[in-house]
């Protein structure tokens, strides 16, 4: 523990805990940097109700109403600002619209620490929100960046863009408390109806789950597996393929992948998915669980094909690379230690967080 007067950080989210970027990117950074004499007070914008229904199709004047009553109160942080040393940003203030907030603490004097963990400068809106598209402003961060003290990203991929406009960038990969993501207990026990194959996601990514439902019917045809699916938001049904729906809970979420014996993490093969940071592949591997993972962007930094993982591009490689797993119990066992030590050397958060301590206090640093 510092002797020294700790440091005050106003963490600002659009999305609560429940969405994993405010979870892993803020929240579980907390306990270590309280340790080290930071001091973090976290709000997002979403509450967990209306992050719930952000993304079902429909509810217009529902959403537009409790937006602006959100957007109200987020604004009343302009009057706490001067409780604060530094600002720590994920993604934006508010989720569409000018820059109001950030501008505002620029103007103050308070230092940015940005951060982001996806290509948001890419024009991406979820299926049930494409209505309001043109609302969204794919140039904001690009000035967010500019004025930032210090920018933190998830991959080199969204480092490279970041260092158009601001020098000081640090890639920062997301994390997992390995205390915490770890592989279950006992020995593999398959159930009678064969491995389980788990995909684990949003409704934002759950496409690129439907894009392999060819893929699965024709593994099914020759493999008994059962194929978890949790996180669509919608039902789910694959033509041939025994699916099991299993309702996301934060409180279950380590139980969910452990539940799985094979994860599988699609993408397709575009900056938009070069800008991910294979975060389901972290935390499949952290679990034990051996994982096929699409060949893009950071998945070919995290996984050394044949080592501790597998990496697919074609319908082929995803059918063949599937069934090698489902049917070869000592490559499972292979993949499953191999990818817990990639996870515990690269992307634990004993080695994440005292290089993100560490951008926070040299931020406040410059600033004083």
């Amino acid at each position: 523990m510092t002797n020294r007067a700790p440091i005050k950080v106003l963490a600002l989210s659009p999305i609560p805990e429940e969405g994993a970027g405010c979870r892993f990117r803020i929240s579980q950074y907390l306990p270590y940097l309280a340790s080290q004499g930071i001091d973090v007070t976290v709000r997002s914008f979403y509450t967990r109700d209306f992050f719930r229904l952000v993304y079902r199709r429909g509810h217009f004047l529902r959403k537009s109403l409790v937006f602006l009553g959100l957007l109200a109160r987020r604004l009343t942080v302009l009057r706490e600002l001067d409780q604060y040393d530094l600002v720590w940003l994920y993604r934006e203030a508010v989720p569409i619209g000018p820059l109001v907030i950030e501008r505002a603490i620029a103007r103050r004097g308070l230092p940015i620490v940005y951060d982001f963990d996806d290509a948001i400068f890419l024009p991406n809106v979820s299926e049930a929100n494409k209505a309001i598209s043109f609302l969204k402003d794919t140039g904001r961060p690009a000035r967010i960046i500019a004025f930032a003290r210090h920018v933190v990203v998830g991959n080199e991929f969204l480092g490279a863009y970041a260092r158009k406009y601001n020098p000081t960038v640090t890639v920062v990969p997301t994390a997992v408390d390995t205390t915490r993501f770890a592989p279950r207990a006992g020995r593999e026990r398959l159930p009678e109806t064969g491995p389980v194959v788990g995909w684990i996601g949003s409704p934002t990514t759950y496409h690129y789950l439907e894009d392999m439902a060819g893929v699965l019917k024709e593994v099914a045809g020759r493999h008994r597996f059962t194929l978890k699916v949790s996180g669509a938001g919608k039902p789910v049904h694959f033509d041939g393929v025994s699916v099991e729906e299993v309702t996301w809970a934060l409180e279950r979420e380590v139980e969910l992948f452990n539940t799985c014996d094979i994860g599988v993490y699609p993408l397709e093969d575009d900056d938009w998915a070069r800008g991910k940071c294979g975060f389901k592949a972290i935390q499949f591997m952290a679990c034990g669980v051996p994982v096929v993972a699409a060949a893009v962007g950071v998945n070919r930094e995290i996984i050394r094909d044949g080592e501790n993982g597998f990496l697919a591009s074609t319908p082929r490689e995803w059918a063949e690379k599937i069934e090698r797993l489902l049917t070869d119990a000592s490559l499972r066992e292979k993949f499953r230690a191999a990818g817990r030590r990639t996870i515990e050397e690269r992307y634990s958060l004993r080695v994440t967080a005292p290089r993100l301590a560490k951008i926070l206090q040299e931020a406040v640093a410059v600033h004083t």
